[in-house]
């Protein structure tokens, strides 16, 4: 009983102890007309390797009982023509973890493998005219990515210069400016004008049995319409009248109504005269 539980602690140590490989680094150097790529782990270990053949042609390396932990995982911003890029992946985890190392040559080569104390070196030809460069090692790119930290959500607002525009007063005359008049146009459609009223045949209301006297009305609006324009006028008693060109007033009538103005026709003691009221502006403030 006892040798049996022995045997059991003794592979499960062994477990543990494969799982502890993991793949460390990739550097890649020149020497002469040759390509050197040192693959290094942190345990020795078994590993597999070939070459693809149909194109785009890779050098495969499969690395036994390896974990890959990386946070970056593929290089292509190599200083070197004979490697396109560097690929690496957690090929698999089951029933065993195997890491896999990819260069993608991109050409048929000829390579030979050495076995260094861990880890292997692949060597072969470089392309032709390539240059020298220094030494490249994805360690070092893996632990900058790995100090990279996430943005922040917040977002940085650039402080508001208020600036303080002086005017430089000029003697004159001071004119109000006043927003244009909004024209509405309505069209009825068949149906009874709004603005008739509701008994009688239209035209002026009289107020007790009186027509309006011109000298007691202030225009205070005006109503364009396609037909002609219509005046609204306010007597001192606060009395509304809405006029159209021709409707009667107390000793004569309307002659016309413009857009800021009505114009009267007046006539007394035989005398003929016109009148025009302004439109009453400051009213509508």
């Amino acid at each position: 009983m006892r040798f049996i539980l022995s045997i059991a602690v003794t592979f499960l140590l062994f477990d543990v102890s494969l799982a502890d490989i993991t793949l460390e680094d990739i550097a890649i150097s020149k020497h002469g007309d040759s390509i050197y790529v040192d693959i290094s782990t942190s345990q020795p270990c078994s590993y597999n390797h070939f070459l693809t053949k149909s194109a785009p042609e890779r050098i495969v390396i499969d690395f036994e009982n390896t974990i890959n932990n990386w946070f970056q995982k593929r290089f292509y911003d190599l200083p070197l023509k004979s490697i396109a890029s560097v690929r690496t992946s957690q090929y698999k985890i089951k029933p065993d973890y195997i890491t896999r190392v990819v260069l993608d040559v991109n050409r048929p080569v000829k390579y030979t493998t050495d076995m260094l104390s861990t880890g292997v070196r692949i060597k072969f030809p470089a392309v032709a005219g390539e240059q020298n460069f220094n030494l490249w090692s994805a360690k070092n790119r893996v632990r900058s990515a790995d100090r990279i930290k996430p943005l922040s959500k917040s977002i940085s607002k650039e402080p508001v210069i208020k600036k303080t525009i002086t005017a430089k007063k000029k003697k004159g005359l001071k004119i109000e400016a006043f927003p244009k008049r909004k024209l509405v146009t309505y069209r009825s459609g068949g149906y009874r004008d709004p603005f008739k009223p509701l008994i009688g045949t239209g035209g002026v209301q009289l107020i007790a049995g009186k027509l309006p006297t011109i000298e007691n009305l202030k225009l205070v609006g005006i109503i364009e319409e396609e037909s002609g324009n219509r005046a609204l006028f306010e007597d001192s008693e606060g009395n509304g009248y809405i006029l159209k060109p021709l409707d009667p007033v107390n000793n004569g009538y309307l002659v016309s109504v413009k857009k800021d103005k009505a114009i009267f026709q007046i006539t007394e003691y035989g005398w003929t005269r016109t009148v025009a009221l302004n439109l009453q502006i400051d009213e509508l403030k």
